[in-house]
């Protein structure tokens, strides 16, 4: 049966994207060999829509429907600088069926314009080990290249902060590596719920990463400290990311038109020792730095490993979606669903990343047993060498989420990004509320986003719950005190500003825009 899908509103979400934040001093790295330049990232403020329906309000509705025919055409688009979606398409009068398949076919174009090869070159020809868009310092960059130890204010050209027991190994590969500090937020998931080890007794590895329109926007306000947060200046901001917007109106004035507005990404990885497994993954050579224990008298020694892609979240706010779109994929073989295992049907569709079909009596989505930190004498390993972690989906992809996974993996199947699918896309469905803009005078600057909502500053996210079994892992389920709901969980964000004595309570409004990277901040110079 089909999964119906509410418009209850979400509470609170264990989804929060949390910065990796290394505490040690990092040194600048060279400039890498010449490679081939990155392809650009500039969106596509006409991005196609899912289906003929027009999607101006004063045009006709069309009698029968068509969808967007998904193929080959489809890999060559851009990112797009919005959502292109209409409560009218295919499922007649369900306008909430008809917007989630809108906002589900945005998420795959997202995914399919993020991940496309940074050499310029389709998707659809790329190879395992093929870098990608989002992976380019020109595209993203790293939380740990932002919010910097010292505090400092950086410039998007700047280079890569590589730390120093890492350094050596990073010049003889000639930059050409991914670097990734192992601290907490590193392999403790979200609210230290715990970490996720796969069934080689791996740790799974995550990271943060901002594009460029976040970037200037920090470092224009000087939110890269804590304390050009808590300075003066900043104790009236109200934080306002930049939204993306397609051509035509709502547009956002004083954007350029192929600047796609705020984007974050976090991805999770997997540990490949098999260089068998490689070939079912988007791969990465990756320098991992362990965490550092303040017991040890040793350096944490720097371990040059093959990562696999098994997690992709992307948050986007766009003019129309204040709150941010969240798009999830996963690589198809983590975890099965629960209705798959309670039916008798996960051992055939096996094996997986994150659970063993044969261990009958492991208890299903529980955290490993403490203590959590990775070790310099075991690496990567977890340090009970019997345990897995044993996971399963609790809520089940929708039957049209399955159908149009089959579709996009089917015009990518000579690729290993075939083995990757949607599971769904969480937007405020509200279309008013999450319109709405601050109407203070004077006109505060654009995007001038409303933040005081009453009484839902979120909009009413559907679907309600949303959860990347590698990314929330413990907070899957439908519980709306306990389960994972982005825009829920995000609505909480704050940052590290601060009341001054002349400001009532009222007045101040220390909220981070449905983000958790400025709570990351660290210290520096007084500004």
């Amino acid at each position: 049966m089909k999964t119906k899908r509410s418009l209850a509103v979400g509470v609170i979400g264990i989804l929060a994207i949390v910065g990796l934040l290394g505490r040690t001093a990092s040194a600048q790295a060279p400039s890498p060999a010449a490679a081939p330049a990155p392809a650009t990232l500039a969106c596509d403020n006409d991005p196609p829509p899912d289906t003929n329906q027009p999607r101006n309000p004063n045009l006709p509705p069309v009698q029968n429907p068509t969808a967007t025919p998904i193929n080959a055409s489809l890999l060559t688009k851009g990112l797009p600088c919005a959502e292109n979606v209409s409560p009218l398409g295919l499922f007649g009068d369900d306008g909430l069926a008809n917007l989630q398949r809108g906002f589900d076919f945005y998420s795959w174009l997202t995914f399919l314009a993020l991940n496309a090869p940074a050499d310029g070159s389709r998707i659809d020809q790329a190879k395992p080990n093929t870098p990608t868009k989002w992976a380019q310092p020109s595209n993203f960059k790293q939380l740990l290249d932002v919010m910097r130890e010292d505090g400092k204010a950086s410039k998007w050209e700047d280079k890569k902060i590589v730390p120093p027991e890492c350094l050596d190994q990073y010049n003889k590969l000639k930059g050409q590596v991914m670097v990734i500090e192992m601290i907490e937020e590193s392999f403790n998931e979200p609210f230290k719920t715990g970490p996720l080890i796969d069934q080689q007794g791996n740790y799974a590895i995550f990271d943060i990463l901002m594009n460029k329109s976040m970037f200037d926007y920090i470092q224009q306000h000087n939110l890269q400290s804590k304390a050009g947060q808590q300075s003066k200046e900043n104790a009236s901001l109200k934080i306002d990311f930049p939204a993306g917007a397609n051509k035509g109106p709502p547009a956002q004035a004083n954007r350029p038109p192929d600047d796609p507005g705020a984007v974050m990404v976090k991805v999770s990885w997997k540990v490949l020792d098999a260089p068998a497994e490689r070939q079912n993954f988007h791969t990465v050579d990756a320098l991992v730095l362990m965490p550092r224990h303040p017991n040890e008298t040793a350096k944490p020694p720097c371990l040059r490993k093959t990562l696999g892609l098994v997690g992709f979240h992307v948050g986007h706010k766009t003019v129309g979606r204040r709150q941010w779109i969240w798009t999830s994929f996963e690589h198809k073989q983590n975890v099965p669903e629960q209705q798959e295992v309670d039916r008798q049907e996960a051992k055939a569709k096996g094996p997986y990343n994150f659970y063993n079909p044969d261990c009958v009596a492991c208890p299903v989505n529980q955290t490993p047993p403490t203590p959590w930190q990775p070790t310099y004498k075991n690496g990567l390993k977890f340090h009970d060498s019997k345990f897995r972690s044993h996971i399963t989906r609790v809520i089940p992809l929708t039957d049209e989420t399955k159908k149009m996974n089959k579709q996009f993996q089917d015009i990518l199947v000579n690729t290993v990004w075939k083995n990757y699918m949607l599971l769904s896309t969480q937007w405020p469905s509200n279309f008013n509320c999450a319109r709405q803009k601050d109407a203070s005078t004077p006109p505060v600057p654009e995007p001038a986003t409303d933040f005081k909502k009453e009484p839902d500053m979120n909009c009413a996210p559907a679907p309600t719950f949303l959860a990347n079994s590698t990314l929330e892992t413990y907070s899957q389920g439908t519980d709306p005190l306990a389960s994972s709901s982005c825009v829920a969980c995000h609505g909480n964000a704050v940052s590290q500003q601060v009341r001054p004595p002349n400001m009532t309570a009222e007045d101040f409004f220390n909220q981070s825009d449905f983000t958790f990277m400025l709570e990351k901040a660290r210290g520096g110079p007084k500004p």
